[in-house]
């Protein structure tokens, strides 16, 4: 009884150290995030207006939360998840301008390679990826109803983490993000009802966290 006993306390122990452990090396950050996509371009060769089409993304700003867990000396795992709405504006071949007002929801995960730092300023590169969701509100003058819709991304950046103190720091980063434009699930063989023109976007996303190390 008295050896089970032992063993129990042994394992609890172990437990929380582990656990300890692992929350130390772990931080959490909330803060502001911007979202600048560029404007995306193609010449519609399936009708002869000769005009281009063009797909463009509203600027807006973002709440972003993440998570970032520190392992060996340079590399930690980072997910982060960032709420935001703008508005899609496609402007056709055909002259017409159509727009869906749209929530967004980013999940991106990274992997972190820290550089060379001091005990206050810790700068870090980063990539990764992960998916991007559209969820269009009632707010659209399109002909047909825009649907919901995910698309992938990818994204490389790099960032600083400049210490306050042994638990709080505040994180400069900038992120390029990497997505196909959606088309709401709008296109269509009438080129005066279709949406989008299916091109890749580049995003820069600079953000502002605070940050609290366990």
């Amino acid at each position: 009884m008295k050896l089970k006993l032992v063993l129990i306390t042994v394992l609890a122990f172990g437990c929380m150290a582990h656990a300890q452990g692992f929350m130390s090396n772990l931080s959490l950050g909330v803060g502001g995030q911007g979202i600048f996509p560029a404007a995306t371009t193609t010449k519609d060769t399936a009708n002869i207006t000769g005009f281009p089409t063009t797909q463009s993304t509203t600027d807006s700003v973002g709440v972003v939360v993440g998570a970032r867990y520190d392992f060996g000396r340079h590399s930690a795992l980072d997910a982060s998840f960032t709420l935001n709405r703008d508005s899609e504006v496609f402007f056709n071949s055909y002259q017409t301008t159509t727009r869906v007002q749209t929530n967004n929801f980013e999940i991106i995960g990274n992997y972190i390679f820290r550089l060379p730092s001091n005990e206050h300023v810790k700068p870090y590169a980063m990539f990764g990826g992960g998916m991007v969701r559209f969820g269009p509100n009632n707010d659209f003058n399109t002909v047909g109803t825009p649907g919901s819709q995910m698309k992938p991304a990818f994204d490389y950046g790099f960032g600083t983490d400049f210490k306050i103190n042994d638990h709080w720091a505040l994180r400069l980063q900038y992120r390029g993000l990497i997505r196909s434009d959606p088309d709401f699930k709008l296109a269509s063989s009438d080129p005066t009802a279709d949406f989008g023109t299916g091109l890749k976007t580049h995003v820069p996303e600079p953000s502002i966290q605070l940050v609290y190390h366990f």
